[in-house]
């Protein structure tokens, strides 16, 4: 197992075998957006991403990134067929995007990427979220599985701590909210925190 390669990520789709998707939208990060002005976003590991598409129809302009090819294909057929053009299916290693995107985004959303790459390039993915967000950019991450219960043998998911995981944020990004009391579905109630940063 790889989960470095794209290969691995498009068997679980081709398979079907694919149990981060809820297939439907994510409601603590999509309230924790202001949708008064247009924003860029970045989903990284962002799957067949339902938020994806809501935040697009909400005319943000939306670069959802994903190493298999799968997802992608799925949501450049939904902004084909919609017609939604702010929709930007981008199918890529996201370590590659500090290349692609420096200083760009508005905000970044994090939801069970993190928790998919191996926990030894955990800081790699704080640099690179720190190099994409513009200056005072917005890192809104649903931090996933807080609990080790939740955490498969060998992952992914693997386990992230959550104090650790701040302390890595620290020195690049100001801590404005930590919530546990948040709207999460049924099957991830209590293994889930929201958190949101602000780029230094």
């Amino acid at each position: 197992m790889n989960v470095d390669t794209p290969d691995f990520w498009q068997e679980r789709y081709i398979d079907d075998n694919i149990p981060w998707d809820t297939k439907t939208t994510t409601p603590a990060l999509i309230d924790s957006i202001d949708h008064s002005n247009r924003k860029k976003i970045a989903i990284l590991g962002c799957g067949y991403s339902r938020d994806s598409i809501f935040l697009s129809n909400k005319k943000h302009n939306v670069f959802s990134v994903d190493f298999a090819s799968k997802p992608i294909e799925y949501l450049s057929k939904i902004k084909n067929q919609y017609n939604i053009d702010t929709l930007n299916p981008i199918n890529a290693d996201i370590f590659n995007l500090p290349n692609m995107y420096p200083d760009f985004f508005d905000i970044v959303l994090e939801y069970t990427c993190f928790c998919a790459i191996m926990p030894s390039r955990r800081l790699e993915y704080v640099k690179l979220v720190s190099k994409i967000l513009n200056k005072n950019g917005q890192f809104i991450a649903l931090f996933f599985p807080v609990n080790k219960r939740e955490e498969q043998s060998g992952g992914p998911p693997f386990y992230v701590n959550l104090e650790e995981t701040l302390s890595m944020f620290g020195d690049r990004f100001v801590i404005e909210k930590i919530d546990k009391n948040i709207k999460s579905i049924k099957p991830r109630r209590g293994f889930e925190t929201l958190v949101i940063m602000t780029k230094k």
